[in-house]
């Protein structure tokens, strides 16, 4: 599949499963009642507060910047190139503007009015934890995979064990309604592929715009 293709896909996907999360959340469908039962749940297994409020900060923006930006600095220096952390901002805003779009236009409360989110208003759908830790973990990832290509399962086994985290986290305590989790999941999702698409066609038109030009006789 050809990179183009795979772009398109993906972004189709991405948009397509966001916007029957939006119909479903907007209009009360199925789904909106799948998120009530769900939160009815967590509520009845009485999980440990205090330790999922821990584990669900890894896709908290503060604490993957810390990690992220000197890692990505400093390979920007060692490699001369933007591509690293100029990504990684890419991906950053994008997905930031992607999520406070909808965020605002859709409104939703969360589902436990308490400390952590009375100030936060309407402001639940989709979760930004969520499309962090896909979309900023994820580039990560992806970038220095690429480099060390057997490190690999190592980093995108990690992705999966941080977003599931955090998804799971954020039930148990009723910071978000399972539809949030997963409109930001492909929310994430979006931005890291076209981000690293972008990139990656920026790497192949470089060999052909730095060949020489052959010399044409008069």
């Amino acid at each position: 599949m050809t990179l183009k293709r795979t772009l398109n896909t993906v972004v189709a996907a991405c948009a397509a499963v966001t916007a029957l999360l939006v119909w479903q959340v907007v209009g009360w469908g199925t789904l909106s009642r799948f998120d009530v039962s769900a939160a009815g749940t967590a509520r009845r297994l009485k999980p440990n507060r205090d330790l999922f409020e821990v584990t669900v900060m890894l896709g908290l923006r503060g604490i993957i910047l810390t990690v992220c930006l000197p890692l990505l600095a400093w390979r920007s220096w060692r490699d001369r190139s933007w591509e690293a952390i100029g990504g990684f901002l890419l991906v950053l805003l994008f997905e930031t503007g992607l999520v406070g779009v909808l965020k605002v236009a859709v409104g939703r409360s969360f589902p436990y009015q308490g400390d952590m989110v009375l100030e936060a208003g309407f402001l639940a759908f989709p979760s930004g934890h969520a499309g962090n830790v896909v979309a900023l973990w994820g580039f990560c990832a992806w970038y220095y995979s690429r480099r060390r290509p057997r490190l690999r399962p190592l980093l995108w086994t990690l992705v999966v064990l941080f977003t599931a985290t955090v998804g799971v986290s954020s039930w148990l305590i009723r910071t978000h309604w399972p539809t949030d989790l997963f409109a930001g999941y492909a929310l994430g999702a979006l931005a890291l592929v076209t981000v690293a698409s972008a990139i990656r066609a920026v790497e192949i038109s470089r060999p052909a715009n730095e060949r020489p030009a052959r010399a044409t006789l008069p």
